[in-house]
């Protein structure tokens, strides 16, 4: 933490007009890395960049690191399930390399969270900070995980196996992946934010975010537009199938897609913590 403060008081003594350019350039060449990997499309790269600089500008090194860690853990253990299980794991999801809405649905709570901090010093707005961050994490480390269970997942809402990959989907792998996704960005944020009740916090963060990944999961399996593809005929989540030509909607509601329920999720989780935070 001494090295984190010595490096902070560092950076932002340098006038904003040079500090922020430089943000700038630096989550740029992060943003182009990730699209060069194809982790990222362009636009993806374009919100991630924006993300970063607002969470450094704003929450300074100790945001950002938990971002950057939300980042990098996703992305390998998003490589190891892929190597294991194949891109799309058995289901036909909407890719692995993010889009710009992707990116939203993951990001949006902590831009939020990250700019009320700066415009009020509310120490709510870091818990909602590290509770958007965890949640993310929490069902990106659930749904990646699960995906290398070697027992067929089950519909939370029937009980019924459903095929590996679908939303809503849940295994006993999964679920865990799920809450060591949580309570690894609980631990980061409790020795980055060092504040009195930080067991308290980290605990608030860790307890709001593995209820947004099973609040996700739920909707996945009962609100969650689904659709049948004729041709190849599997179950997806993509409207259109390979000449896009759009598909029969078999389940859920038409705009509620993947990425809505992420964000629906990521503002619920978010939310319970500001509103755990307030009775502690």
């Amino acid at each position: 933490m001494e090295l984190i403060n010595i490096l902070n008081s560092y950076i932002f003594s340098i006038p904003v007009h040079f500090l922020l350019p430089a943000m700038v350039l630096f989550m740029g060449a992060v943003g182009f890395a990730a699209w060069k990997k194809k982790t990222l499309t362009a636009d993806g790269a374009l919100a991630a960049v924006v993300c970063g600089v607002v969470v450094l500008y704003c929450l300074r090194l100790e945001g950002f690191i938990l971002f950057l860690f939300f980042f990098l853990s996703c992305n390998l253990i998003g490589k190891i399930s892929g190597k294991k299980t194949g891109p799309e794991g058995g289901f036909e999801k909407k890719g692995s390399c993010r889009d710009w809405v992707q990116v939203a649905a993951n990001g949006l709570m902590a831009v939020v969270s990250a700019l009320w901090w700066l415009s009020s010093r509310d120490f709510s707005a870091v818990i909602m900070f590290g509770a958007a961050i965890a949640e993310s994490t929490s069902d990106t480390f659930a749904g990646e995980i699960g995906r290398m269970s070697r027992i067929n997942p089950i519909s939370i809402r029937n009980m019924k196996p459903v095929e590996k990959g679908m939303s809503g989907g849940v295994t006993p792998l999964g679920f865990a992946g799920g809450v060591l996704g949580a309570l690894a960005i609980a631990v980061l944020w409790f020795f980055l934010f060092p504040v009195v009740k930080g067991v308290s916090y980290a605990l608030i963060i860790c307890v709001s975010a593995v209820f947004g990944c099973v609040a996700d999961s739920f909707l996945g399996a009962t609100a969650q537009a689904l659709y049948f593809d004729r041709e190849s005929g599997k179950f997806t989540e993509r409207d259109t199938d390979r000449n896009g030509q759009p598909l029969e909607l078999c389940r859920g509601v038409k705009w509620l897609d993947n990425d809505m329920v992420n964000l629906s999720c990521n503002i619920l989780a978010a939310v319970l913590s500001v509103t755990l935070t307030k009775i502690v």
